[in-house]
């Protein structure tokens, strides 16, 4: 992991007459500190001790696309407000019922609220989630590519519409993660 820990004492220095005292750095373990809704979103995932790690760099904007990006040790968090203003959507490894997987998850899409989602999985996987018994403003999915894998994940909510469905939103941006 990408963990920085700072071991640091209260001095005091006199510098030309003076007297100053240098202040302790926080004691932060991750160098790189998430913002806005992709830093709550890492911090409700356990924030420095989340499961996707800290971060590896600053978010950036996604070329041609609304929204932006952040990579972590085991993973990565975008925001894509064309399909809501506040919705996420995150890509992680982890262990799951004894079994090194990777979770997919997004939401909120409120205002929009979908009958099903349909995602798209690097390597051509694609894929329908019904939403019988789930919230139909999020999501999440749990694959298990075999160890080393990287994936990719897109998912775009969809409404039952005679003659045909809609989709009005649009995919999401695009998050990958690699499985243990």
């Amino acid at each position: 992991m990408n963990k920085t820990f700072r071991v640091t004492a209260t001095a005091a220095m006199i510098v030309a007459g003076s007297a100053f005292v240098a202040q302790p750095a926080s004691a932060s373990s991750c160098e790189i500190q998430p913002y806005g809704l992709i830093g709550d979103y890492w911090r409700s995932l356990g924030g420095e001790s989340a499961i996707i790690g800290c971060a590896t760099d600053e978010e950036r904007g996604v070329p041609n696309r609304n929204g932006r990006r952040q990579n972590f040790d085991d993973g990565q968090i975008a925001w894509s407000p064309d399909q809501g203003p506040k919705m996420i959507v995150a890509a992680y490894s982890a262990r799951i019922n004894g079994r090194n997987g990777l979770v997919f998850r997004w939401g909120p899409s409120t205002p929009f609220n979908y009958d099903y989602y349909r995602v798209t999985l690097s390597g051509g996987l694609k894929g329908e989630l019904k939403l019988k018994d789930q919230p139909r403003t999020r999501g999440r999915l749990v694959v298990y590519p075999g160890a080393g894998k990287r994936v990719s994940f897109s998912v775009m909510g969809c409404d039952n519409k005679f003659p045909s469905d809609t989709c009005r939103q649009g995919w999401t941006i695009w998050v990958s993660a690699t499985s243990s």
